[in-house]
């Protein structure tokens, strides 16, 4: 038998730049509410749509939706105040044990104690000089019989810091993870001597071969723009609408054997979405580098789901 022709696909990412009032908003909340995933939680928003070309018809369909973390995004006052009074316990119990290592403390060793809280660094922290914002993105399938997802894309933000602090440039990092596949792919900007536009890196088993990929951002362009390459081999390209209501991009892939992956036009997919954020997440990684720098690190609030990305399986053998 002939083996099958590679074809080009075309995606369109729609990000809206006012997410919360936007007239889909309300219908997409509405059926991920019923979806049958926990993927999509009470603190989370629709910020866009993904359509897809049909080669045959020429037609295109809403195939995904997109949807961010705003509790770790944009963390209100009262989430920011609970994230500080956690903090505030945890080191009230690290002094007090300082004192005592356990048991109840006497009348001069509580007013010692009263002393150290009151010199501590910590200790008089206000919750708007807590560094907390990450970027989580999340990629819904939408036809079917049923909403499912299709990936994630989320910011490491430890990881940010000390490639920022080490290059003196601040780099950008994000974990991603797709269903059915075993691995989580790292996607890491990277610094290069009079390079101005950002090169992201990254590799990608796709169950019989390693893939090294390059997300090469065009010197000149209106939008961001980023030419994607595999083993020094082009398969298409990121086109950014710069004069569009939110944060737009075209996706052309080419014929090759990766994009006629799913999995792997979803983590494109995902990138794309992000690339309206990247502004907003280098401030944030800058505020993080002058935190550690200043020897203030305790500002920085690395979240669980971080952690847990850094998790040592083999820590238990």
């Amino acid at each position: 038998m002939p083996e099958k022709e590679s074809t080009s696909c075309e995606r369109f990412v729609d990000m809206w730049a006012l997410p919360g009032v936007h007239p889909s908003n309300v219908e997409f909340l509405q059926k991920l509410k019923t979806a049958d995933t926990n993927h999509f939680t009470t603190h989370m928003d629709c910020v866009g749509t993904v359509s897809t070309l049909d080669g045959e018809t020429g037609d295109w369909e809403k195939t995904h939706l997109v949807g961010l973390r705003t509790d770790v995004w944009k963390p209100d006052a009262e989430e920011m105040h609970s994230c500080l009074e956690a903090m505030k316990d945890k080191r009230r119990n690290e002094l007090k044990r300082s004192i005592k290592r356990a048991g109840r403390l006497s009348s001069k060793q509580k007013e010692k104690l009263e002393a150290h809280l009151a010199d501590d660094e910590i200790m008089q922290m206000q919750s708007d000089e807590i560094h907390a914002r990450r970027l989580v993105l999340k990629l819904f399938r939408t036809t079917g019989e049923r909403v499912r997802w299709a990936g994630t894309i989320e910011e490491i933000t430890a990881t940010e810091v000390h490639n920022s602090i080490g290059t003196g440039k601040t780099l950008l990092t994000f974990a991603a993870m797709l269903p059915r596949h075993e691995l989580v792919t790292y996607i890491q900007q990277n610094h290069r001597t009079f390079r101005i536009p950002p090169l992201f890196s990254f590799c990608w088993h796709d169950g019989d071969r390693m893939w090294n990929l390059l997300l090469r951002r065009y010197w000149f362009s209106i939008g961001a723009d980023f030419e994607i390459e595999a083993d020094g081999e082009g398969l298409g390209e990121i086109d950014g609408k710069l004069f569009s209501f939110g944060s737009d991009s075209h996706l052309v892939f080419d014929p090759h054997p990766l994009t006629e992956q799913t999995q792997f036009l979803d983590l494109i997919t995902l990138f794309a979405a992000s690339a309206g954020y990247h502004r907003a997440m280098r401030r944030s990684v800058d505020c993080r580098v002058e935190a550690a720098l200043s020897g203030e690190s305790h500002r920085n609030v690395l979240q669980n789901e971080e952690l847990r990305l850094r998790h040592n399986g083999r820590a238990a053998a």
